[in-house]
């Protein structure tokens, strides 16, 4: 389902954790408060694409030498740590205030960050981020149901399109033969991330109203560590040594970059629209893939991420018009 960055633009003056303006009328001196929140959101969700793309690499690296939920595991005790920290020293209470939604949105991204990881551990870097891609199509489709955000049909279009690309990417011995078909758990892994991922950005969007990023963040971290922890034990834990240490952080720094930009975009934006900025990462993928793992890639799956980039685009023409 996606992987952390130069310093991150100002957060959007969304929730209490920000100075706001005040609610006296002033006259304007710059660009109205709507646009500098837009510009804001774009930006945090540049940067979350980034750094996910870098998580991505750094996770298919490890995956080579850890088991996928030790990887997980070390993953979100970093964050858990970085985002406790933040908060007390923000004198905010890690509790949050909407814990239902909380804990859901915790329960069902952690769920997903674990089946991306072990996905992109047995597909090529590009074909995996691609087909986690697909998430913005889920979060519009969940959005309306959830959140009663207006959709269009065209979003029913972007979906059956998203679907085809996935199709090219992942090419399956049914359709393609044999030889051409990628890692069937794998594919299927991160299809699943892809729509629980969707899910929970959608949560995200409800808790704008709540709760402050770092709170969202650190339910998504406590509960992947927690969840995380038995199976890391059970599934042959492998002590790091030496740069591997490097590895695992560079995994928590990149991921907690990536996790902060997409709740505060996703706080600034709407869910379809802040989503779909993320589809750099597809690009980053094939580039780091091609650049530092020596991935190849053929015409069949270039024009797959191609389609999902596509219907992606169509999910925000269907929500903003």
């Amino acid at each position: 389902m996606p992987v952390s960055a130069p310093p991150l633009a100002p957060p959007p003056a969304a929730l209490a954790d920000t100075a706001g303006p005040s609610d006296a009328p002033s006259a304007p001196t710059g660009p109205p408060a709507g646009d500098n929140r837009q510009r804001n959101g774009v930006l945090w969700m540049l940067a979350a694409a980034l750094g996910f793309s870098i998580m991505s690499l750094l996770v298919k690296v490890a995956s080579a030498a850890f088991p996928t939920m030790e990887l997980v595991f070390a993953r979100s005790t970093f964050m858990a740590a970085v985002t406790f920290g933040t908060l007390r020293l923000q004198g905010a209470s890690p509790l949050g205030v909407d814990r239902k939604t909380l804990v859901a949105r915790g329960a069902v991204g952690a769920t997903a960050l674990s089946l991306f990881y072990f996905g992109i551990g047995r597909l090529p870097l590009g074909d995996a981020v691609t087909i986690q891609y697909t998430a913005p199509v889920w979060t519009a489709i969940t959005a309306a149901v959830l959140l009663g955000e207006r959709i269009r049909p065209v979003v029913a279009l972007s979906a059956l399109a998203s679907l085809a690309g996935v199709a090219l990417v992942a090419q399956p011995s049914v359709l393609f033969g044999a030889s051409a078909a990628l890692d069937g758990w794998g594919v299927a892994a991160v299809s699943v991330a892809a729509v629980l991922s969707g899910l929970a950005y959608t949560f995200v969007r409800k808790l704008r109203q709540t709760d402050r990023p770092m709170t969202i963040i650190f339910y998504l971290s406590w509960i992947g560590m927690v969840g995380a922890l038995p199976f890391a034990l059970a599934g042959g834990w492998v002590w790091p040594t030496g740069s591997q240490w490097l590895l695992l952080l560079g995994i928590g720094l990149a991921t907690h970059v990536g996790q902060v930009g997409l709740t505060k975009g996703m706080q600034s934006l709407e869910a379809g629209t802040a989503s779909s900025i993320g589809y750099v990462q597809v690009v980053l993928a094939f580039v780091w893939g091609a650049v530092f793992l020596g991935d190849s890639f053929d015409g069949t799956s270039l024009a797959g991420a191609a389609l999902v980039v596509s219907s992606v685009l169509l999910v925000v023409r269907g929500r903003t018009r």
